[in-house]
């Protein structure tokens, strides 16, 4: 049994949610404290970025019981401290499969964007926040050991003259996917959304034009903050989220099949 705090910002009124965020960050640090204990030789920050993707990713699948000891909302924020029982035995098996993950070859990705014109509350100039946040992406997924095949590419439905079918958007990312030779594209639509906004990710295998998964983060706006900024929190939130489809394309990559 492992005590763990953890702390989530209250947005639109939602307390009840950014409580539930609050455990998971607790959720996260307890497991950290048993990967501590089951596997004290894999603590070196690529250790940690692998068991990020493959085990932090669905914490709550290691996790037996729980306990909430203390709960308070102040200053926007819900802060809580829990009293966590993990599945060790779980987490060890976890723990010695995901070492593979860290020997596998990288996944190759492409992501795109829909442009998305609009004032940048700190600069005061009028930038692309599509290729913005595809930039965060990619520098985030590059951190977690993806490797991004181009940093410049545009929506080929863009190119194309503009609106287009769901089918065909599918069907135009995985074709300039496969044209770079990256296993998948990670197609990014941004939204308004109450004065902020919403980043919206869809991954797709180029060699068979599936989704393999999707996630969604909101984007908080202020004029202390560039758009460039404000895109980072959603970005590590998408990547964590997708963590485990991206490890099971490194997983087939290396394997030697991709779906």
């Amino acid at each position: 049994v492992v005590r763990a705090a953890g702390r989530a910002p209250v947005q639109e009124g939602r307390a009840d949610l950014a409580a539930q965020q609050a455990l998971d960050e607790a959720f996260r640090r307890a497991l950290l404290d048993g990967l501590r204990a089951v596997a004290p030789e894999r603590q070196t920050p690529r250790d940690l970025e692998i068991f990020q993707e493959t085990v932090l990713s669905r914490a709550a699948d290691f996790v037996a019981a729980w306990r909430i000891l203390r709960q308070t909302q102040q200053d926007g924020f819900v802060d809580l401290e829990a009293e966590v029982e993990i599945w060790r035995e779980k987490l060890a098996r976890a723990s010695r499969s995901s070492a593979a993950t860290a020997a596998a070859t990288p996944a190759r990705l492409l992501v795109l964007s829909d442009s998305f014109p609009m004032s940048d509350p700190a600069a005061d100039e009028e930038v692309d926040a599509g290729r913005l946040a595809a930039g965060a992406l990619e520098g985030e997924l590059s951190r977690r050991g993806v490797v991004i095949v181009s940093t410049t590419e545009r929506a080929p439905w863009e190119a194309g003259g503009g609106a287009t079918s769901e089918e065909n958007r599918v069907a135009l990312a995985a074709a300039a996917g496969k044209r770079l030779e990256a296993d998948a594209v990670l197609l990014a639509r941004l939204t308004r959304r109450a004065g902020g906004l919403v980043l919206a990710v869809q991954l797709i295998a180029t060699s068979s034009e599936t989704t393999l998964g999707g996630s969604r983060a909101d984007v908080a706006l202020s004029a202390d903050a560039s758009l460039e900024d404000a895109f980072q929190p959603a970005s590590r939130q998408i990547a964590a989220a997708l963590a485990p489809r991206i490890a099971s394309l490194r997983a087939s990559r290396s394997r030697g099949f991709l779906p």
